[in-house]
């Protein structure tokens, strides 16, 4: 009796002995294939919380120096492409756009004075150039009379001495050969002086001509002065600062009275037309994401509320936590790492849904999961209208 309960006792420890074998059994076959499940969808569907969501900042500076005089938003308002933000004493910038105009207007009228005077001018010296001749033809009919006197002269001089003229007759001769060389002389000075007058009058055309300042159909003058009409008009424009997008305003610390500068920031807006989250993943991750794949976002602020997005990025550098730099060599410090971390790289994803009662705001946590799929095409729906942007949109 004694034997088979001892018998019955062994037989039940080595079915305990076996089902406990058997149980561990599945227990480690089922963690290895949880283990594989998990990492298979920790890498065909990457994921991190290390996101945060993001939208172009646009810093708003004037064009032009001056005093505010109007101030037509507020600090966290929402504006439309094209709204008036605030406006520049525009008077200095007016008077200066009158003064150039003014001056536009003198100097096409010089131009216009210029040109007449230069198409006097070019008469004159077509009258000039008719003196010049006649006083060209006047010194050669005078050469040949007074070739013809001297001739004469020379033939009478021999026949005096044989006296076969008489010495009024000589006289005569010469006195008129005298005559015909001072005329001669007359003749040529003023065919010199015609000369001259026209070489004068030809470079005070040219001077005209270099200061109407005539290059083919233009008129350098006149496009100088057209030139500086628009650059003042371009600053009487700029006195209104419009805004360039649908944007928010922030950081909005001023008021009417204020003396803006050219080039300096006074306020900023974020750019409603893109809002993006940037994912910081691990390294071991991006072999799995690519650009056009699907992406889910979802925020700590909006529990439950999902996102869609596209990959539009991934980044190609980041800086690294344990160089630094000591002149032109790197300063490597001696140590050993026991533990290797992954290093993160962002990976950028447009958002392309939006929720009027759930509006994105820059810098709110995300949580983000990268699709095994191509993204769909994005269909934003926008607020309305401006008020109805601003109900929605507007912290309260």
């Amino acid at each position: 009796m004694e034997k088979s309960q001892t018998d019955n006792h062994a037989i039940d420890l080595k079915r305990r002995i076996l089902l406990g074998r058997f149980i561990g059994t599945l227990i480690v076959l089922g963690a290895l294939a949880a283990g594989a499940v998990v990492w298979r969808i920790n890498y065909q569907h990457p994921r991190t919380n290390d996101a945060m969501v993001r939208a172009n900042i646009v810093g708003i500076a004037p064009e032009v120096s001056g005093r505010i005089v109007e101030l037509h938003v507020e600090d966290n308002q929402y504006v439309k492409q094209g709204e008036l933000l605030y406006v520049i004493d525009p008077r200095p910038y007016q008077a200066k756009l009158a003064q150039a105009k003014a001056e536009l207007l003198l100097a096409e009228k010089e131009v216009d004075s210029r040109r007449a005077s230069s198409g006097s001018a070019r008469l004159a010296i077509e009258r000039m150039e008719h003196q010049r001749a006649a006083a060209e033809a006047e010194v050669n009919r005078v050469e040949a009379e007074d070739e013809y006197l001297r001739n004469y002269l020379e033939r009478l001089e021999p026949l005096a001495r044989k006296q076969y003229v008489t010495a009024d007759q000589l006289k005569q001769a010469r006195s008129k050969y005298a005559a015909s060389r001072a005329e001669l002389a007359d003749a040529r000075a003023k065919e010199l002086s015609a000369r001259s007058a026209i070489n004068e009058a030809k470079s005070e055309s040219r001077s005209a001509v270099a200061l109407i300042a005539q290059v083919g159909n233009a008129n350098a003058r006149i496009e100088a002065a057209k030139a500086i009409v628009a650059a003042a008009e371009l600053d009487v424009e700029y006195c209104s600062v419009r805004t360039p997008f649908d944007a928010y305003v922030t950081n909005l610390n001023t008021r009417e009275g204020e003396y803006a500068r050219a080039g300096t920031q006074m306020f900023a807006l974020v750019d409603d037309r893109h809002w993006y989250a940037i994912a910081n993943f691990k390294e071991t991750y991006l072999q799995s994401i690519r650009p056009g794949q699907e992406a889910e976002v979802f925020l700590a602020g909006y529990p439950g509320k999902r996102y869609r997005g596209v990959v539009t990025g991934i980044g190609w550098a980041n800086y690294p936590d344990n160089t630094k730099q000591q002149g032109v060599l790197p300063e490597v410090q001696r140590t050993l790492n026991w533990v290797i971390l992954a290093s993160r790289f962002p990976v950028r994803i447009e958002i392309n849904e939006r929720d009027p009662e759930h509006p994105l705001r820059m810098g709110m946590t995300a949580f983000v999961t990268i699709l095994d799929r191509p993204a769909e095409i994005p269909r934003l729906s926008p607020p309305a209208s401006k008020e109805g942007a601003n109900k929605a949109r507007i912290p309260q």
